[in-house]
């Protein structure tokens, strides 16, 4: 089993002694908004279905992505999240190696190595400054050699860095002999999808996107996330894919959440906002150094005499997570990661903070 990841609240709740919901966990990236209305009601009302054994294949939720985004259903795979298939893939694939950009999210080179595959990390590219796309691009292309595999998050995690969709298009197109695949997890966070996704730009047959529910709506405890790429890639994964991989309750939340266009903008505009209101703030705390990023969450440099694990553990002592990143191959010296939540609670991280500098010059 795996360990390394943000919003391990229950970790922290036991350590603590108190319940979960008294944690205040900004090291998770997802939605700070309340789950889209009538999202309980529609659970609680399909509840006595968990009697019986959830749909083999997710086929309504597979109805619903196709009806939303004018596609066959046959062109998604609904899985228990989307590191179904970023385990999935390698395992299924037999790619000759993998390629993983850094820094990025450490599950695509872990789930490489698990199944056994040569993996070549290329960069590092530690910022989001958008001048550095090109070269970007231009390394990807280098790499993506015959039978090869590549992962790239867009936008990336941790950095916030976004390449737009039809950039990274032009060169997937030209580069037919390996599959990519482009997890766009936080993708619904910049812009809807015609603006912010490939999956609007009719996607080549050596494409794969990984898209997940669980950010945007801020439902990661379900576990849902999907792939959609070409007919013949898709149908090539479903032959390797679980029955039965995603709970009924799950599915049934997954065919609502897909109508929730409206819920979708509103996220965005508090997002927008609130950020720009949060690093006004965090202006005020002398050790911490933003670094620009178009997400919802935020990387911060974290500048001497303090040590990114003095301050993770100084605010977990008052039950706040926020996210270490000294494990985030690629990135170089003393950086956390905080998403976005309640106007409220951001607050109260930044109270603590303003806390934690008045202690050490005290």
């Amino acid at each position: 089993m795996l360990h390394g990841h943000g919003g391990d609240i229950y970790g922290l709740a036991r350590r603590l002694g108190v319940g979960p919901g008294e944690i205040l966990d900004f090291s998770s990236n997802v939605s700070p908004l309340p789950f889209p209305q009538g999202l309980k009601a529609q659970l609680a009302g399909h509840m006595d279905e968990i009697r019986c054994l959830p749909e083999v294949d997710s086929l309504g939720v597979r109805i619903a992505l196709g009806r939303r985004y004018s596609l066959s259903p046959d062109r998604f795979l609904v899985g228990g999240g989307t590191t179904e298939w970023i385990y999935g893939l390698p395992r299924l694939l037999r790619p000759e190696k993998v390629v993983v950009p850094l820094p990025t999210y450490s599950d695509y080179a872990d789930a490489a190595s698990l199944a056994g595959c040569r993996v070549e990390m290329i960069g590092p590219w530690p910022g989001a400054d958008p001048r550095k796309d090109e070269r970007i691009l231009e390394t990807l292309a280098k790499s993506a050699t015959e039978n090869s595999l590549l992962f790239y998050c867009n936008p990336n995690n941790p950095t916030g860095r976004f390449i737009q969709p039809e950039a990274l298009l032009d060169v997937i197109r030209g580069c037919r002999t390996a599959t990519w695949v482009v997890d766009e997890s936080y993708a619904p966070f910049i812009d809807r999808d015609t603006k912010s996704s490939l999956i609007t730009l009719g996607m080549p047959s050596n494409l794969v996107l990984l898209r997940s529910f669980s950010k945007i709506y801020g439902v990661p405890g379900l576990r849902l996330g999907y792939a959609v790429g070409s007919g013949d890639l898709i149908a090539r994964m479903a032959k390797g894919a679980r029955p039965w991989a995603v709970n009924r309750l799950a599915q049934v939340a997954g065919e609502f959440l897909c109508t929730q266009d409206a819920y979708e903008d509103e996220v965005r505009e508090y997002c927008r906002n609130e950020k720009e209101r949060l690093l006004k703030r965090l202006a005020d705390i002398p050790f911490l150094e933003p670094i620009p990023g178009r997400t919802h969450f935020i990387l911060l440099k974290v500048l001497s005499p303090w040590s990114a694990a003095d301050l993770t553990g100084l605010l977990e002592g008052q039950g706040i997570l926020v996210r270490n990143c000294a494990n985030f191959v690629g990135l170089e010296g003393e950086l956390i990661r905080i998403s976005l939540r309640s106007r409220q609670d951001n607050d109260r991280l930044v109270e603590a903070l303003g806390r934690l500098a008045s202690s050490r010059t005290a």
